[in-house]
C-alpha cells in the first residue's frame, strides 16, 4: 500500500517529466521510491549502491540525472556540506521544513525548525515580486561535542600531546 505522500510525489514526478517533455520511465521511479525510503541525507553512490542490493537493474547515470530532475521539480532538496565533498539530498515529501547547521570539525549535520526563517524568506519574496520555490539555510561552525574537546584536552577521546623542554 502507498502513501497519500508517495502518490503526491509520484503524481507530481509524472506531471513535471510531462510538461518537460522528459520520458517517463519505470526506472525514474524506481528511484524515486528509493528515495522516498530515506529519513535522512544521502549522496546518489548510496542510493544507486541501495538500489542495486535490492535487485534494480538502475544504471548509476540514470540514478544522477533523475536525482538532477527530481531537485528541479522540487521532491528533494541538494546540499553541499563541505568544500569538494559530494552532494548530499534529502526528500522534501513527509518532512517538516528545516535548515541545517553543519560543524566544520566533526561534520555533524544538526537540523533545525525555524518559523521565523520562513516568515523572512516570504517577506523577501514579497517586497521583490518574486515567487520562492524553496530555500536553503546552512549555518558553519564548530559543535558543542568538538567544542568541549577543544577546551578539554585529552578528555572526550581527543588526545593532547604537551612537550617540556628540559634543557641541561
Amino acid at each position: 500500500m502507498h502513501s497519500i505522500a508517495e502518490k503526491r510525489a509520484k503524481e507530481r514526478f509524472t506531471e513535471f517529466l510531462r510538461d518537460g517533455n522528459y520520458r517517463i520511465t519505470s526506472e525514474r521511479f524506481e528511484v524515486l521510491a528509493q528515495v522516498l525510503k530515506y529519513n535522512e541525507h544521502f549522496d546518489a553512490d548510496s542510493l544507486y549502491l541501495r538500489l542495486r542490493a535490492e535487485g534494480s537493474k538502475v544504471s548509476r547515470a540514470t540514478v544522477y540525472k533523475t536525482l538532477s530532475l527530481l531537485h528541479e521539480c522540487g521532491l528533494v532538496s541538494r546540499y553541499m556540506f563541505a568544500p569538494g565533498d559530494f552532494a548530499q539530498y534529502e526528500k522534501t515529501i513527509d518532512r517538516p521544513c528545516h535548515d541545517h547547521m553543519v560543524c566544520t570539525k566533526c561534520g555533524r549535520i544538526i537540523e533545525f525548525p525555524n518559523g521565523s526563517v520562513r516568515y523572512l524568506q516570504k517577506q523577501i519574496c514579497d517586497h521583490h515580486d518574486f515567487e520562492g520555490i524553496y530555500h536553503t539555510l546552512q549555518i558553519f561552525g564548530v559543535c558543542s561535542d568538538c567544542r568541549r574537546s577543544r577546551r578539554n584536552g585529552s578528555r572526550n577521546g581527543v588526545a593532547t600531546f604537551e612537550t617540556e623542554d628540559h634543557a641541561n
